[in-house]
């Protein structure tokens, strides 16, 4: 049943698209700071995930940068 013309089905395919395009990037960023990287491996991972954010925060999830890691 459709009250106001909304279909709920669709509606809801919609908002969790919404939460997958801006929350994955937004956790994938938190994670990223509480990593400790710093310099270029940070900046890197940061402008990635910033500037095509779902492939960005699926690598960054993929690969799973170590703050140990020498680059």
């Amino acid at each position: 049943m459709e009250p106001l013309g909304i279909n709920v089905g669709l509606l809801l395919i919609q908002v969790a698209f919404v939460m997958l395009l801006f929350g994955l990037p937004v956790i994938s960023l938190v994670d990223l700071a509480r990593k400790k990287l710093t310099g270029i491996p940070l900046a890197i991972w940061a402008l990635v995930i910033c500037a095509v954010p779902l492939l960005g925060s699926a690598a960054y999830w993929i690969i799973r940068p170590s703050a140990e890691s020498k680059a």
